[in-house]
């Protein structure tokens, strides 16, 4: 039950080193940056830094310089050798970039340009292939204009009716629809031998005066000059491509450490200056102390000032378990971080999570297909519940060699209570037939596995609540040490008279061990008054009254009929009792409930068995085939139905049967700045 030791951590520096100051810590990996304090009110003439922004359009135009050149960046990527530290450095760097492919991007937008313009034109152009005269002197002619373009195939017949105009209609290629065609017409007569052919559907097509030649020599010469095109396009774009191969490393450092200082920008609120230097606080590991003072060192002109915080409730809490109990860290932050001078529970619930879920559901054969199904989970996705469901298939597993149930099957190894030494012990003369007929032992074996988890939970809250100083959970609470003592007490004095027929509660068993540990929850508060005023500290009343700020002491003090802060209105002799009355009622009966709620654990086992059973008679009604489809399909949904509900049901036993007991939240999680992140 870990958690990590820090220890808070004061840099300050000269100012012009703030900004390498916070990259070092980013860099680190391990630095918990803290808000800056509240100085106004103060003497201190101190100001706050705040986030400027100045590299965010630099590292936008990073971005577009790199996604044009075909450069692959990395925000991560090692960047010591790049000596740029100001804004103008960086832009000097990146207007080099862009003025060496400026150039030569627009040299290739316009023959783009000028290379779709001819590809239009020789497209048009070889729709009159066969044209033997100069393209050119047609299009001058002074007194006949030429009309090229294309006209509807049915409106060819219509031209009969107009051979009293003055045109010369010559057709090139037929299509499907259309015809590709020309018609010359004197230049007096262009007017209205153009209106003609636009009623008939004739849409024109512009060639351009610079063509020489007849159309094939003019087609020829328009492919010669799209080749050259081409061929200075490709030549730009290895010149492009070489840039990025020269400059892509360069760039993608570049672009890392402007991410760098953008974010320590970012970080900037956190510090406070006076006297030109800067200020500000964070938290490191314990372990890692050497070595940060050794990063921040090299900055130069900074110092370093550490201090133990290991009573310091408002430090970041930083999880540490091996990787085994690791995964389970995950329920632990679900219910909340413990206080940081609190303990760690996730070991407790690792063991317990995986002990409790292998005995409600046990089963050689499904565990380890849960177990596989984990492990493949965890190599190829990373999904937080993989490794846990890798545990918990092991778990089922063992449980499965001990139920003797392999895919449902008791047959195929043998189970725990066909060995003679166990069913003799629990009264059996010959081996029972199946699961079933031990079920009142299952229960009585998941009473007693629940007293035990609930007795351990209790030792737990009595540890922590002690160490924290609060001696209302601690000793008076339901699970502090007049809870321990009535709950085990009632315990095992009723399971030696039911179970083993032993009479051990008598009458001064009953009223040292029963009664007095509930009078003494009952007369809590007042004997809680009373150890304070002998110098006895109970840190949580404390908390609630002297720590408070004058705003919430005057709440609370209006709130409590003009009482100082955080003092508690005085009860009627009524009211105190009818509430310890109550409150006693509700521990005994939570107590029963807790108790109780972990019958579940057999109700499960037996479940289990019975849903196997249900589908091995099913698939003794088919034969061969069907039979094992039977099997198979009955396998897949308990495995998946019962897998998954039976792991809720564990959760919810830790959540409230468990948690409830022992677990003190409202820790700060520790967050490291970096690269990639803002602070915390």
């Amino acid at each position: 039950m870990a958690i990590e030791k820090v220890s808070l951590v004061l840099i300050e520096g000269s100012l012009k080193k703030v900004n390498k100051t916070l990259i070092k810590c980013c860099e680190s990996g391990y630095f918990h940056i803290n808000p800056p304090p509240d100085t106004s009110g103060t003497e201190l003439e101190a100001k706050n830094l705040k986030d400027k922004g100045v590299y965010e359009r630099m590292i936008k135009r990073t971005k577009a310089l790199a996604d044009f050149l075909g450069v692959k960046l990395d925000e991560n990527a090692a960047y010591d050798d790049i000596e740029y530290n100001v804004s103008v450095d960086f832009k000097k760097y990146l207007d080099s970039i862009d003025n060496m492919q400026s150039s030569l991007t627009e040299e290739k937008m316009t023959l783009n340009d000028e290379l779709r313009s001819k590809s239009a034109i020789y497209h048009n152009l070889i729709q009159f292939s066969g044209i033997d005269v100069d393209l050119a002197e047609l299009l001058a002619c002074k007194y006949i204009r030429a009309r090229f373009g294309r006209i509807p195939n049915g409106s060819i017949r219509k031209l009969d009716f107009y051979a009293d105009k003055m045109f010369f209609f010559y057709p090139f290629e037929r299509k499907e629809k259309y015809t590709w065609c020309l018609y010359l017409t004197p230049a007096g007569d262009a007017n209205n031998i153009d209106y003609l052919f636009n009623n008939l559907g004739f849409e024109r097509t512009t060639l351009p005066d610079y063509l020489k030649g007849n159309s094939d020599e003019a087609a020829d010469k328009l492919l010669a000059e799209m080749d050259t095109y081409l061929a200075r396009i490709e030549a730009i774009e290895k010149q492009l491509d070489e840039i990025a191969e020269r400059e892509g490393a360069k760039l993608s450092k570049v672009y890392a450490k402007l991410v760098a200082l953008g974010n320590s920008y970012e970080l900037r609120a956190n510090v406070t200056v006076f006297d030109n230097r800067f200020h500000f606080t964070g938290y490191i590991p314990s372990k890692e102390t050497a070595k940060f003072k050794e990063l921040i060192n090299s900055v130069g002109d900074v110092t370093v000032t550490t201090r133990d915080v290991s009573s310091d409730d408002n430090a970041p809490v930083r999880l540490k378990n091996n990787w085994l109990f690791r995964p389970f860290e995950m329920f632990v932050k679900m219910y909340g971080l413990p206080a940081a001078n609190g303990i760690d529970p996730t070991p407790l619930v690792a063991i317990t999570y995986m002990f409790l879920y292998g005995m409600m559901f046990g089963d050689l054969g499904q565990g380890l297909c849960i177990m596989i199904l984990g492990l493949l989970l965890t190599k190829f996705t990373k999904a937080g519940l993989a490794p846990i469901i890798t545990r918990i298939g092991f778990s089922s597993a063992v449980f499965g060699v001990i139920y003797g149930s392999v895919f449902g099957s008791e047959e195929i190894i043998k189970p725990f209570f066909h060995i003679p030494q166990i069913y003799e012990l629990m009264g059996y003369k010959e081996p029972p037939e199946d699961i079933f007929a031990v079920s009142t032992m299952l229960l009585i074996a998941a009473l007693i596995v629940g007293i035990i988890l609930i007795l351990l939970t209790m030792l737990v809250n009595i540890i922590v609540s002690l160490k924290m100083h609060d001696l209302e959970a601690g000793i008076f609470g339901a699970s502090g040490i007049c809870g321990f003592v009535f709950y085990a007490s009632l315990v095992a004095g009723l399971g030696c008279s039911f179970a083993l027929g032993i009479e051990i509660m008598s009458p001064v068993y009953i009223i040292c061990l029963v009664v007095l540990p509930l009078v003494l929850i009952f007369f809590k508060e007042p004997l809680l008054e009373l150890m304070e005023n002998h110098g006895m500290k109970n840190e949580k009343r404390t908390k609630n009254g002297g720590n408070l700020d004058t705003g919430l002491k005057t709440k609370l003090a209006s709130m409590n009929g003009g009482a100082e802060g955080g003092e508690k209105k005085k009860k009627s002799v009524g009211s105190f009792i009818i509430e310890g009355i109550i409150d006693l009622f509700e521990t005994c009966l939570t107590y029963i409930t807790n108790t109780m709620s972990f019958l579940r654990i057999g109700g499960f086992v037996l479940s289990h068995a019975g849903l196997m059973l249900v589908f091995s008679i099913i698939a003794g009604m088919f034969e061969g085939v069907g039979s094992v489809i039977v099997l198979i399909f009955g396998n897949i949904f308990v495995t998946g139905f019962e897998g998954f509900i039976v792991g809720i049901q564990v959760l919810r036993l830790e959540f409230y049967e468990l948690f409830s007991r022992f677990f003190k939240g409202g820790g700060i999680p520790f967050k490291s700045v970096s690269i990639g992140s803002k602070a915390a």
